[in-house]
Protein backbone atom coordinates (compact mmCIF):
# COMPACT_ATOMS: atom_id res chain seq x y z
CA UNK A 1 0.00 0.00 0.00
CA UNK A 2 2.81 2.38 0.91
CA UNK A 3 4.53 1.65 -2.41
CA UNK A 4 1.34 2.34 -4.31
CA UNK A 5 0.89 5.66 -2.51
CA UNK A 6 4.45 6.73 -3.29
CA UNK A 7 4.02 5.77 -6.94
CA UNK A 8 0.82 7.76 -7.18
CA UNK A 9 2.52 10.74 -5.53
CA UNK A 10 5.42 10.49 -8.00
CA UNK A 11 3.06 10.28 -10.97
CA UNK A 12 1.02 13.28 -9.82
CA UNK A 13 4.15 15.39 -9.35
CA UNK A 14 5.40 14.48 -12.81
CA UNK A 15 2.15 15.12 -14.64
CA UNK A 16 0.57 17.93 -12.63
CA UNK A 17 2.34 20.78 -14.51
CA UNK A 18 0.98 19.48 -17.82
CA UNK A 19 -2.51 19.11 -16.38
CA UNK A 20 -2.40 22.64 -14.97
CA UNK A 21 -1.52 24.02 -18.40
CA UNK A 22 -4.32 21.97 -19.92
CA UNK A 23 -6.87 23.33 -17.44
CA UNK A 24 -5.83 26.91 -18.03
CA UNK A 25 -5.77 26.60 -21.82
CA UNK A 26 -9.23 25.06 -21.95
CA UNK A 27 -10.66 27.41 -19.35
CA UNK A 28 -12.21 24.51 -17.48
CA UNK A 29 -12.62 25.43 -13.83
CA UNK A 30 -13.55 21.97 -12.63
CA UNK A 31 -11.50 19.79 -14.89
CA UNK A 32 -11.69 16.11 -13.96
CA UNK A 33 -8.68 15.15 -11.91
CA UNK A 34 -6.29 12.83 -13.68
CA UNK A 35 -5.07 9.86 -11.72
CA UNK A 36 -2.35 7.51 -12.75
CA UNK A 37 -2.93 3.83 -12.22
CA UNK A 38 0.23 1.77 -12.12
CA UNK A 39 -0.03 -1.56 -13.86
CA UNK A 40 2.77 -3.93 -13.06
CA UNK A 41 3.83 -5.97 -16.08
CA UNK A 42 7.02 -7.97 -15.60
CA UNK A 43 9.64 -5.39 -14.68
CA UNK A 44 7.85 -2.48 -16.32
CA UNK A 45 5.35 -0.03 -14.92
CA UNK A 46 2.66 1.25 -17.22
CA UNK A 47 0.39 4.22 -16.73
CA UNK A 48 -2.98 5.32 -17.97
CA UNK A 49 -4.87 8.55 -17.74
CA UNK A 50 -8.57 9.41 -17.55
CA UNK A 51 -10.02 10.75 -20.76
CA UNK A 52 -11.31 14.28 -21.22
CA UNK A 53 -15.09 14.39 -21.04
CA UNK A 54 -16.79 14.04 -24.41
CA UNK A 55 -18.84 17.13 -23.61
CA UNK A 56 -15.68 19.20 -23.44
CA UNK A 57 -14.62 18.28 -26.96
CA UNK A 58 -17.95 17.59 -28.70
CA UNK A 59 -17.68 20.70 -30.87
CA UNK A 60 -14.22 19.85 -32.20
CA UNK A 61 -14.52 18.87 -35.85
CA UNK A 62 -12.74 19.09 -39.17
CA UNK A 63 -14.40 20.43 -42.27
CA UNK A 64 -14.49 18.98 -45.78
CA UNK A 65 -14.24 15.36 -44.64
CA UNK A 66 -16.55 14.29 -47.47
CA UNK A 67 -14.52 16.38 -49.84
CA UNK A 68 -11.37 14.56 -48.76
CA UNK A 69 -12.96 11.21 -49.38
CA UNK A 70 -14.34 12.13 -52.78
CA UNK A 71 -11.34 13.98 -54.20
CA UNK A 72 -8.66 12.09 -52.27
CA UNK A 73 -6.65 15.30 -51.86
CA UNK A 74 -5.48 14.21 -48.45
CA UNK A 75 -3.95 16.53 -45.93
CA UNK A 76 -3.21 15.91 -42.28
CA UNK A 77 -3.83 19.62 -41.63
CA UNK A 78 -7.24 20.71 -40.38
CA UNK A 79 -8.70 24.05 -41.46
CA UNK A 80 -11.61 24.32 -39.02
CA UNK A 81 -11.12 27.58 -37.05
CA UNK A 82 -12.51 26.23 -33.77
CA UNK A 83 -10.13 23.30 -33.99
CA UNK A 84 -7.20 25.60 -34.70
CA UNK A 85 -8.05 27.66 -31.60
CA UNK A 86 -8.20 24.57 -29.42
CA UNK A 87 -5.01 23.19 -30.95
CA UNK A 88 -3.11 26.41 -30.32
CA UNK A 89 -4.11 26.32 -26.67
CA UNK A 90 -3.25 22.69 -26.09
CA UNK A 91 -0.07 22.59 -28.18
CA UNK A 92 1.35 26.00 -27.46
CA UNK A 93 4.82 24.67 -26.62
CA UNK A 94 5.20 22.59 -29.77
CA UNK A 95 8.04 24.10 -31.87
CA UNK A 96 7.29 25.67 -35.24
CA UNK A 97 10.05 23.67 -36.93
CA UNK A 98 11.28 20.15 -36.22
CA UNK A 99 14.52 18.71 -37.56
CA UNK A 100 14.15 15.08 -38.58
CA UNK A 101 17.22 12.87 -38.38
CA UNK A 102 16.76 9.97 -40.77
CA UNK A 103 18.41 6.81 -39.42
CA UNK A 104 17.13 4.29 -41.99
CA UNK A 105 20.35 3.61 -43.95
CA UNK A 106 22.22 2.73 -40.75
CA UNK A 107 19.88 1.88 -37.86
CA UNK A 108 17.19 0.72 -40.24
CA UNK A 109 19.33 -1.73 -42.18
CA UNK A 110 21.89 -2.92 -39.63
CA UNK A 111 19.67 -5.77 -38.43
CA UNK A 112 18.85 -7.15 -41.89
CA UNK A 113 20.05 -10.74 -42.32
CA UNK A 114 20.54 -10.52 -46.08
CA UNK A 115 23.29 -8.13 -47.10
CA UNK A 116 21.99 -5.02 -48.86
CA UNK A 117 24.44 -4.02 -51.65
CA UNK A 118 26.24 -0.71 -51.22
CA UNK A 119 24.74 0.58 -54.47
CA UNK A 120 21.24 0.12 -53.02
CA UNK A 121 22.20 1.90 -49.79
CA UNK A 122 23.64 4.80 -51.76
CA UNK A 123 20.51 5.12 -53.90
CA UNK A 124 18.36 5.05 -50.76
CA UNK A 125 20.44 7.85 -49.25
CA UNK A 126 20.11 9.95 -52.40
CA UNK A 127 16.33 9.47 -52.48
CA UNK A 128 16.05 10.44 -48.82
CA UNK A 129 18.09 13.59 -49.39
CA UNK A 130 15.92 14.50 -52.39
CA UNK A 131 12.86 14.45 -50.10
CA UNK A 132 14.30 17.32 -48.09
CA UNK A 133 15.63 15.47 -45.05
CA UNK A 134 18.45 17.58 -43.57
CA UNK A 135 20.32 14.78 -41.77
CA UNK A 136 20.71 11.20 -42.99
CA UNK A 137 22.75 8.80 -40.89
CA UNK A 138 24.76 7.04 -43.56
CA UNK A 139 26.53 4.05 -42.03
CA UNK A 140 28.63 2.79 -39.13
CA UNK A 141 32.34 2.17 -38.71
CA UNK A 142 32.00 -0.79 -36.39
CA UNK A 143 33.74 -4.12 -36.77
CA UNK A 144 32.21 -6.18 -39.62
CA UNK A 145 32.41 -9.09 -37.19
CA UNK A 146 29.67 -7.52 -35.08
CA UNK A 147 27.58 -5.83 -37.80
CA UNK A 148 28.36 -7.49 -41.16
CA UNK A 149 25.55 -5.54 -42.86
CA UNK A 150 27.64 -2.35 -42.60
CA UNK A 151 30.98 -3.78 -43.71
CA UNK A 152 30.76 -1.60 -46.83
CA UNK A 153 30.96 1.68 -44.89
CA UNK A 154 33.95 2.97 -46.86
CA UNK A 155 32.26 2.27 -50.20
CA UNK A 156 29.07 4.03 -49.12
CA UNK A 157 30.96 7.09 -47.89
CA UNK A 158 32.99 7.29 -51.10
CA UNK A 159 29.81 7.23 -53.19
CA UNK A 160 28.07 10.07 -51.30
CA UNK A 161 30.99 12.48 -50.99
CA UNK A 162 29.51 14.78 -53.64
CA UNK A 163 25.89 14.49 -52.55
CA UNK A 164 24.71 17.91 -51.37
CA UNK A 165 21.77 19.07 -49.31
CA UNK A 166 22.20 17.03 -46.15
CA UNK A 167 24.62 16.05 -43.41
CA UNK A 168 25.79 12.44 -43.14
CA UNK A 169 26.84 11.45 -39.62
CA UNK A 170 28.31 7.97 -39.11
CA UNK A 171 28.47 5.80 -36.00
CA UNK A 172 31.89 5.27 -34.42
CA UNK A 173 32.26 2.91 -31.43
CA UNK A 174 35.78 3.91 -30.46
CA UNK A 175 38.86 5.87 -31.49
CA UNK A 176 39.79 3.28 -34.12
CA UNK A 177 36.34 3.58 -35.69
CA UNK A 178 36.58 7.36 -35.55
CA UNK A 179 39.90 7.38 -37.36
CA UNK A 180 38.54 5.06 -40.05
CA UNK A 181 35.48 7.29 -40.48
CA UNK A 182 37.56 10.43 -40.86
CA UNK A 183 39.82 8.68 -43.39
CA UNK A 184 36.71 7.75 -45.36
CA UNK A 185 35.58 11.38 -45.48
CA UNK A 186 33.14 11.60 -42.58
CA UNK A 187 32.47 15.15 -41.45
CA UNK A 188 30.25 14.26 -38.49
CA UNK A 189 30.25 11.25 -36.16
CA UNK A 190 28.11 9.69 -33.47
CA UNK A 191 28.89 7.66 -30.35
CA UNK A 192 26.51 5.40 -28.47
CA UNK A 193 26.22 4.84 -24.74
CA UNK A 194 23.56 3.18 -22.61
CA UNK A 195 21.61 4.13 -19.49
CA UNK A 196 21.45 0.42 -18.60
CA UNK A 197 24.51 -1.34 -17.26
CA UNK A 198 23.39 -4.73 -18.58
CA UNK A 199 22.65 -3.42 -22.06
CA UNK A 200 25.99 -1.59 -22.19
CA UNK A 201 27.79 -4.85 -21.52
CA UNK A 202 25.79 -6.80 -24.11
CA UNK A 203 25.85 -4.08 -26.79
CA UNK A 204 29.39 -2.69 -26.58
CA UNK A 205 31.07 -5.17 -24.22
CA UNK A 206 31.93 -2.73 -21.46
CA UNK A 207 30.46 -0.95 -18.47
CA UNK A 208 28.85 2.47 -18.71
CA UNK A 209 31.83 4.16 -17.08
CA UNK A 210 34.31 2.38 -19.35
CA UNK A 211 32.29 3.43 -22.39
CA UNK A 212 32.35 7.05 -21.26
CA UNK A 213 36.15 6.93 -20.95
CA UNK A 214 36.31 5.52 -24.47
CA UNK A 215 34.01 8.23 -25.84
CA UNK A 216 35.92 11.06 -24.18
CA UNK A 217 38.89 10.03 -26.33
CA UNK A 218 36.70 10.16 -29.43
CA UNK A 219 35.24 13.52 -28.44
CA UNK A 220 38.69 14.98 -27.85
CA UNK A 221 39.97 13.78 -31.22
CA UNK A 222 36.86 15.13 -32.93
CA UNK A 223 37.23 18.52 -31.26
CA UNK A 224 40.77 18.84 -32.59
CA UNK A 225 39.43 18.34 -36.12
CA UNK A 226 36.29 20.47 -35.56
CA UNK A 227 34.08 17.45 -36.23
CA UNK A 228 30.67 17.49 -34.49
CA UNK A 229 29.86 14.51 -32.28
CA UNK A 230 26.33 13.27 -31.69
CA UNK A 231 25.67 11.13 -28.64
CA UNK A 232 23.15 8.30 -28.67
CA UNK A 233 21.80 7.03 -25.37
CA UNK A 234 20.05 3.66 -25.37
CA UNK A 235 17.43 2.24 -22.99
CA UNK A 236 16.24 5.58 -21.62
CA UNK A 237 12.93 4.10 -20.44
CA UNK A 238 13.37 0.35 -20.25
CA UNK A 239 15.98 -2.35 -20.71
CA UNK A 240 15.39 -5.90 -22.03
CA UNK A 241 17.38 -7.24 -19.07
CA UNK A 242 16.89 -4.82 -16.17
CA UNK A 243 13.34 -3.63 -16.81
CA UNK A 244 12.64 -0.01 -15.88
CA UNK A 245 15.57 2.39 -16.07
CA UNK A 246 15.54 5.20 -13.46
CA UNK A 247 15.28 8.71 -14.97
CA UNK A 248 18.17 9.77 -12.72
CA UNK A 249 20.46 7.29 -14.48
CA UNK A 250 19.43 8.63 -17.89
CA UNK A 251 20.10 12.18 -16.71
CA UNK A 252 23.53 11.20 -15.38
CA UNK A 253 24.77 9.62 -18.62
CA UNK A 254 23.23 12.42 -20.69
CA UNK A 255 25.13 14.99 -18.64
CA UNK A 256 28.37 13.07 -19.14
CA UNK A 257 27.86 13.07 -22.92
CA UNK A 258 27.03 16.77 -22.87
CA UNK A 259 30.07 17.64 -20.74
CA UNK A 260 32.44 15.79 -23.06
CA UNK A 261 31.25 17.97 -25.95
CA UNK A 262 28.41 16.18 -27.72
CA UNK A 263 26.59 18.72 -29.87
CA UNK A 264 23.37 16.72 -29.63
CA UNK A 265 22.16 13.84 -27.46
CA UNK A 266 19.54 11.46 -28.83
CA UNK A 267 17.46 9.74 -26.14
CA UNK A 268 16.49 6.29 -27.38
CA UNK A 269 13.65 4.06 -26.22
CA UNK A 270 15.48 1.06 -27.62
CA UNK A 271 12.79 -1.58 -27.00
CA UNK A 272 9.82 0.74 -27.47
CA UNK A 273 8.19 0.23 -24.06
CA UNK A 274 7.76 3.91 -23.21
CA UNK A 275 4.48 5.78 -22.89
CA UNK A 276 3.99 9.49 -22.20
CA UNK A 277 3.60 8.51 -18.54
CA UNK A 278 7.17 7.20 -18.43
CA UNK A 279 8.76 9.40 -21.08
CA UNK A 280 7.73 12.67 -19.41
CA UNK A 281 9.44 11.95 -16.05
CA UNK A 282 12.55 10.82 -17.94
CA UNK A 283 12.65 14.03 -19.96
CA UNK A 284 12.06 16.14 -16.87
CA UNK A 285 15.12 14.58 -15.25
CA UNK A 286 17.31 15.03 -18.34
CA UNK A 287 16.17 18.63 -18.86
CA UNK A 288 17.52 19.44 -15.40
CA UNK A 289 20.96 18.39 -16.64
CA UNK A 290 21.10 19.20 -20.36
CA UNK A 291 19.73 22.20 -22.35
CA UNK A 292 16.61 21.36 -24.34
CA UNK A 293 18.14 22.50 -27.64
CA UNK A 294 20.83 19.82 -27.25
CA UNK A 295 18.33 16.96 -27.05
CA UNK A 296 16.65 14.70 -29.59
CA UNK A 297 14.30 11.74 -29.16
CA UNK A 298 14.50 8.33 -30.79
CA UNK A 299 11.48 6.06 -30.34
CA UNK A 300 10.89 2.50 -31.45
CA UNK A 301 7.27 1.61 -32.09
CA UNK A 302 7.08 -1.84 -30.49
CA UNK A 303 3.86 -1.06 -28.60
CA UNK A 304 2.52 1.57 -30.98
CA UNK A 305 3.45 4.42 -28.63
CA UNK A 306 6.11 6.22 -30.67
CA UNK A 307 3.96 9.05 -32.06
CA UNK A 308 2.34 9.78 -28.71
CA UNK A 309 5.78 9.85 -27.11
CA UNK A 310 7.06 12.21 -29.80
CA UNK A 311 4.10 14.54 -29.25
CA UNK A 312 4.73 14.57 -25.49
CA UNK A 313 8.41 15.35 -26.19
CA UNK A 314 7.51 18.22 -28.54
CA UNK A 315 5.25 19.67 -25.84
CA UNK A 316 8.29 19.71 -23.56
CA UNK A 317 10.32 21.70 -26.08
CA UNK A 318 12.21 18.98 -27.96
CA UNK A 319 12.65 19.94 -31.61
CA UNK A 320 14.74 17.12 -33.08
CA UNK A 321 13.26 13.70 -33.83
CA UNK A 322 14.96 10.55 -35.12
CA UNK A 323 12.98 8.26 -37.42
CA UNK A 324 13.46 5.61 -40.07
CA UNK A 325 11.90 5.49 -43.52
CA UNK A 326 9.16 2.82 -43.70
CA UNK A 327 9.75 2.04 -40.04
CA UNK A 328 12.86 0.00 -40.79
CA UNK A 329 15.05 -1.10 -37.94
CA UNK A 330 15.46 -2.96 -34.72
CA UNK A 331 18.40 -3.73 -32.53
CA UNK A 332 20.52 -6.89 -32.83
CA UNK A 333 21.22 -6.76 -29.09
CA UNK A 334 17.71 -5.89 -27.85
CA UNK A 335 15.39 -8.87 -28.06
CA UNK A 336 11.86 -7.87 -28.99
CA UNK A 337 12.76 -4.43 -30.32
CA UNK A 338 10.73 -3.69 -33.44
CA UNK A 339 11.42 -1.02 -36.00
CA UNK A 340 11.89 2.67 -35.44
CA UNK A 341 8.95 5.00 -35.84
CA UNK A 342 8.33 5.52 -39.55
CA UNK A 343 9.54 8.84 -40.95
CA UNK A 344 6.41 9.09 -43.13
CA UNK A 345 4.19 8.83 -40.05
CA UNK A 346 6.19 11.48 -38.19
CA UNK A 347 6.03 13.90 -41.12
CA UNK A 348 2.28 13.33 -41.54
CA UNK A 349 1.67 14.07 -37.84
CA UNK A 350 3.87 17.16 -37.88
CA UNK A 351 2.10 18.44 -41.01
CA UNK A 352 -1.17 18.08 -39.13
CA UNK A 353 0.23 20.12 -36.26
CA UNK A 354 1.32 22.88 -38.61
CA UNK A 355 4.97 22.13 -37.81
CA UNK A 356 7.46 22.67 -40.63
CA UNK A 357 9.97 19.94 -41.56
CA UNK A 358 10.83 20.90 -45.17
CA UNK A 359 10.25 17.24 -46.08
CA UNK A 360 8.19 16.29 -49.13
CA UNK A 361 6.15 13.30 -47.98
CA UNK A 362 5.52 12.04 -51.52
CA UNK A 363 9.24 11.95 -52.31
CA UNK A 364 9.81 10.32 -48.93
CA UNK A 365 7.33 7.60 -49.90
CA UNK A 366 9.29 6.98 -53.11
CA UNK A 367 12.40 6.31 -51.00
CA UNK A 368 10.42 3.99 -48.74
CA UNK A 369 8.92 2.13 -51.67
CA UNK A 370 12.37 1.71 -53.18
CA UNK A 371 13.95 0.05 -50.14
CA UNK A 372 10.86 -2.03 -49.29
CA UNK A 373 10.78 -3.49 -52.80
CA UNK A 374 14.43 -4.42 -52.48
CA UNK A 375 13.83 -6.05 -49.09
CA UNK A 376 10.71 -7.79 -50.37
CA UNK A 377 8.33 -6.50 -47.73
CA UNK A 378 5.54 -4.01 -47.25
CA UNK A 379 6.16 -0.65 -45.65
CA UNK A 380 5.98 -0.36 -41.89
CA UNK A 381 4.46 3.11 -42.28
CA UNK A 382 0.70 3.36 -41.85
CA UNK A 383 0.77 6.72 -43.63
CA UNK A 384 2.63 5.33 -46.65
CA UNK A 385 0.27 2.36 -46.90
CA UNK A 386 -2.85 4.55 -46.64
CA UNK A 387 -1.67 7.15 -49.14
CA UNK A 388 -0.50 4.46 -51.55
CA UNK A 389 -3.94 2.81 -51.49
CA UNK A 390 -5.56 6.18 -52.10
CA UNK A 391 -3.30 6.88 -55.08
CA UNK A 392 -4.02 3.42 -56.54
CA UNK A 393 -7.76 3.90 -56.11
CA UNK A 394 -7.64 7.26 -57.89
CA UNK A 395 -5.62 5.84 -60.77
CA UNK A 396 -8.19 3.08 -61.28
CA UNK A 397 -10.91 5.71 -61.77
CA UNK A 398 -9.08 7.50 -64.56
Amino acid sequence: MQKAKSLDKFSRSALSPLMLNLKESLGVAKFASIGVNSLKGGNLDYTREKKISRKQVRNVSCTNINGYLSTAHYSSSCTDNSTKDLTSKLLGRVPGFVKIVEVGPRDGLQNEKNIVPAVVKVELIKLLVSSGLPVVEATSFVSPKWVPQLADAKDVMAAIQNVEGARFPVLTPNLKGFEAAVAAGAKEVAIFASASESFSKSNINCTIEDSLIRYRDVALAARELSIPVRGYLSCVVGCPVEGMVPPSKVAYVSKQLYDMGCSEISLGDTIGVGTPGTVIPMLEAVLDAVPVDKLAVHFHDTYGQALSNILASLQMGISTVDSSVSGLGGCPYAKGASGNVATEDVVYMLNGLGVRTNVDIRKLMIAGDFICKHLGRTSGSKTAIALSKTSTANASKL
